[in-house]
């Protein structure tokens, strides 16, 4: 059970990730359908034998519209395998995907990738890893020439050459030319071995050597405690460095044994020890909803063994899941196997209940392993289908999407009716209304969603009258409100106060009076926006005993409270919403100028950790893409929660056209 190794793939968009999972299998024999072109965009799972060791890994994606797939690979591995792109320094999507590991305690090895190009360096490259991510690498092996020159690597640890050749390694004897240099850097690497443990720091001192083992086993002490990350060099594209790696994942990487158990929410804290004589626990890292295979749901397997049919409990939708197949994923291939134990990366299909971030036990067991906190979305976005078929099916479609995707989010609008898709991004909004369009048909188009403006009133009006009278023959109808319109604080609502004497209106009446102020009030007499914050005291009026109705008195109200709102100077409020924003403190300056110029109101400035937070209060209207134009202004490094807070009152020569727009607008619908 020990010998296995399962671990995840992280890096920036273009450092190479894809492209060294598909040589990692090549070398390893593994022949599969290479991924489509271009970015990654969703975890992608594989597996392969290595000096006869069990290899599970997660290639990940590096852009930030996709950090939640990145994080619950994360969930999923023992330790991460870092991919640092030489030609270009440490970008915020690597810092976004090494925080991931971080979340996860991960223990890292790193691999420095495209040494083989123009204004590749090497040393820039540790320096960035060091400065920006804080973290001690290690060189394992080193470069045997540079940029177009490259050929092949050293080993520090056998001091060896090794020098590709197609698909397999040559390996050489060390030049004497470069005895000093290897031997220089091999005592650094001895160095940081020494301090993974006391014992072999104290022998190290004394006598100023270790053996191999000993080396391996303080570099293995240093990853476990996170105090280094080896580091193997190379170029993914000329196979140089690869086999290394994978030597090195073997040789440093933790098993599920090694890196121990994991805590557990039970009764209390439980632990969860990877041991394949305990009861089945695994965690539930991804879902997929095949248009043929259905729902699949990917797990890790933490303790237990499973075989290929069964039944799991699930604690948290507290229902028990039948299966009867069992598979390892090898991309978008599914190989069934008869059973995976500790360790190993399994998909189980049509799992009714069971869902992203949940746990499956034996059952009779009740734990559940707590999930990463995923992001927020943070850019919204109306979805409007494209024709009635579109409109019937898009309801579905997007609980197909919910189910593969935990950081969508779908909502419908109370008041404007429009249907929300919210995300971490431009590009992950973009891409899911694509999968919607391409794998069911739906098409749909996106706007920003309309602002919930309000209407209110600045001065009282009082006296108010309205009469109703109506005869057509027969019954008529007849009634006579009187009103007083009173302005409210902001955020108090609707008041409506009813202060009749004498019998001039029977009291059956008043509950149709109010019905009526309310119809009257969903509408506004500016832009047609419900109406806000006003009272209303109904005093007076005047009845018939015969053509009075609960219909009259509620058409009379109607239009007395739309004559009162004419007379109370009404005005547009706009929702106003409180910013939280995180940024480095270089950017500080920038982002409060843009947060000013955006009609905003700073509150005040904190420190927290390594970031500066602003808190400011401002309009919806002018926040609705904040996501896009923070990441701009902070080269990614910014980020933002953001709350309703209150409604204010729209400046004058904004607020005309605001009006002028949504008339407008009616006068074309």
């Amino acid at each position: 059970m020990g010998e296995i190794r399962t671990f995840v793939l992280l890096g920036q968009s273009g450092a190479g990730k894809t492209a060294l999972a598909q040589a990692m299998l090549e070398l390893a024999g593994e022949n599969i359908k290479r991924p489509p072109e271009g970015p990654t965009q969703a975890a992608r799972v594989h597996h392969l034998t290595w000096q006869k060791i069990p290899y599970f890994f997660l290639d990940t994606p590096g852009d930030d519209n996709f950090l939640g797939e990145t994080r619950l690979a994360a969930w999923a591995a023992d330790f991460a395998v870092l991919v640092v792109d030489a030609t270009s320094p440490v970008k915020v999507q690597l810092e976004k995907a090494y925080a991931a590991a971080q979340e996860e305690g991960l223990p890292l090895l790193v691999f420095v990738n495209k040494l083989d190009q123009e204004k590749a360096r090497l040393e820039d490259a540790l320096c960035d890893l060091q400065e920006k991510l804080e973290i001690c690498p290690v060189p394992v092996a080193y470069p045997l020439g540079e940029e177009e020159t490259l050929r092949g690597i050293i080993d520090l640890l056998k001091l060896k050459v090794y020098i590709p050749e197609g698909r397999k390694v040559r390996v050489e004897n060390l030049p004497e030319e470069l005895k000093a240099l290897a031997e220089g850097l091999r005592k650094n690497m001895v160095e940081f071995a020494a301090e993974g443990e006391d014992e072999l720091l104290e022998k190290y001192l004394e006598e100023g050597e270790l053996t191999p083992e000993e080396i391996m086993r303080g570099l293995k002490g240093g990853i476990l405690s996170g105090k280094i990350a080896p580091v193997v060099v190379g170029s993914v594209a000329r196979f140089i460095g690869v086999a290394r790696l994978l030597d090195a994942v073997a040789e440093l990487g933790p098993s599920p044994e090694a890196r121990g158990p994991r805590l557990a929410e039970g009764e209390g804290t439980v632990e969860v020890s990877p041991s394949a004589e305990g009861p089945a626990v695994l965690a539930v890292f991804k879902t997929l909803v095949d248009p043929y295979a259905g729902r699949l749901s990917f797990a890790r397997v933490l303790s237990g063994k499973i075989s290929r049919e069964g039944e799991l409990y699930n604690p948290l939708r507290e229902t028990t899941e039948k299966y009867a197949h069992l598979s390892l994923a090898q991309g978008e291939e599914l190989r069934e196997v008869a059973e995976a134990g500790p360790g190993a990366l399994v998909v189980l299909p049509k799992l009714s209940e069971t869902r992203t971030g949940d746990t499956l036990v034996s059952p009779g067991l009740n734990l559940r392993i707590p999930p990463p906190e995923l992001p927020s979305p943070v850019l919204t976005y109306a979805l409007h289908p494209e024709s009635r078929a579109d409109e019937d099916k898009i309801g579905p479609a997007l609980a197909k999407l919910l189910e593969e995707d935990p950081t969508l989010r779908v909502s419908r609008d109370e008041e404007t009716r429009e249907l929300l898709l919210s995300g971490l991004g431009q590009i992950h909004l973009e891409k899911s209304v694509e999968k919607l369009r391409e794998r069911y048909g739906v098409r749909a188009r996106m706007s920003l969603p309309k602002i919930p403006y309000r209407e209110t009133i600045k001065k009282p009006a009082q006296g108010v009258i309205y009469r109703h009278k109506k005869q057509t023959g027969g019954r008529g109808q007849f009634a006579e409100v009187h009103f007083h319109v009173f302005p409210l604080p902001r955020g108090q609502g609707f008041e409506f106060v009813e202060t009749l004497t004498g019998m001039n209106v029977p009291r059956n009446f008043v509950p149709a009076v109010e019905k009526g102020v309310r119809e009257a009030m969903e509408k506004g007499p500016l832009a047609g926006y419900p109406v806000v914050d006003v009272k209303v005291q109904f005093y007076d009026g005047k009845s018939h005993e015969v053509d009075s109705s609960d219909m009259a008195f509620k058409i009379a109200a109607f239009h007395c409270f739309k004559k009162a709102m004419e007379q109370c100077q009404p005005v547009l409020l706009e929702p106003v919403m409180e910013l939280e924003v995180e940024v480095p403190e270089k950017y500080m300056g920038e982002v409060i100028g843009d947060l000013n110029a955006r009609r905003g109101r700073v509150l005040g400035m904190e420190p927290r950790g390594k970031v500066q937070v602003v808190k400011a209060q401002v309009p919806l209207a002018e926040v609705q893409r904040y996501a896009l134009d923070l990441n701009s202004l902070t080269g990614g490094r910014g980020t933002f929660r953001m709350r309703f807070s209150h409604y204010e009152e729209v400046p004058g020569p904004l607020a005309q056209k605001i009006i002028e727009s949504a008339r407008a607008e009616k006068a074309a619908a």
